[in-house]
C-alpha cells in the first residue's frame, strides 16, 4: 500500500516516542484515535514493521496492541535520523520526587503508636461450635 512519507514519518515518530501504539480494528475509520493519520494506513504500516520483526502485535476486543522491540527502536532511530539518546517512554525510568519518608519511630510532640502484639494481647484458643473436639468419644452413640 503507498502511504504518504509525511504519515509515515508521523506514525514512526509516534511509536519511537510512545514505545506503543493501539490501533482499533476497524479498516473504514476516518482517523486513528490519536494521530491525524487514516486508521488502515496506521493498521497497513505496523503491520509491515512486525512482519519485519520490529513490533510486537497483540489482539484483544477488536484493537491491536503494537510493542516496539529494541531492533524496532534501531532501526526508527536510523530512518528518522535520531541521536542514540531519544529512547521510547516505555524504557525510561520514573523519577521518585524527593522527600521526607516516614519513620516507624516517634517524633517530639507525637503520641507512640500501640501496635498490635504487644502489651496486654492475651490470645485465647477454645474449642469450637459444635464442630467436635477433634478426640474420639466413647459411651455417647449407643455403644
Amino acid at each position: 500500500m503507498l502511504i504518504p512519507k509525511k504519515n509515515r514519518n508521523a506514525v514512526y515518530s509516534f511509536i519511537l516516542s510512545n514505545g506503543v501504539i493501539v490501533v482499533k480494528k476497524d479498516t473504514h475509520a476516518k482517523k486513528h484515535l490519536q494521530l491525524d493519520v487514516p486508521n488502515l494506513e496506521v493498521m497497513k504500516i505496523c503491520q509491515s514493521l512486525t512482519s519485519r520483526g520490529y513490533l510486537k502485535e497483540q489482539f484483544s476486543w477488536g484493537y491491536f496492541y503494537y510493542i516496539l522491540t529494541d531492533n524496532g527502536i534501531d532501526y526508527l532511530r536510523r530512518y528518522l535520523n535520531l541521536p542514540v539518546e531519544i529512547v521510547p517512554e516505555t524504557l525510561k525510568k520514573p523519577t521518585r520526587p524527593p522527600g521526607v519518608r516516614p519513620s516507624s519511630f516517634a517524633q517530639e510532640g507525637q503520641e507512640k503508636r500501640v501496635v498490635p502484639g504487644r502489651g496486654d494481647f492475651r490470645p485465647e484458643f477454645r474449642g469450637g461450635f459444635g464442630r467436635g473436639k477433634g478426640e474420639y468419644r466413647t459411651g455417647e452413640s449407643g455403644q
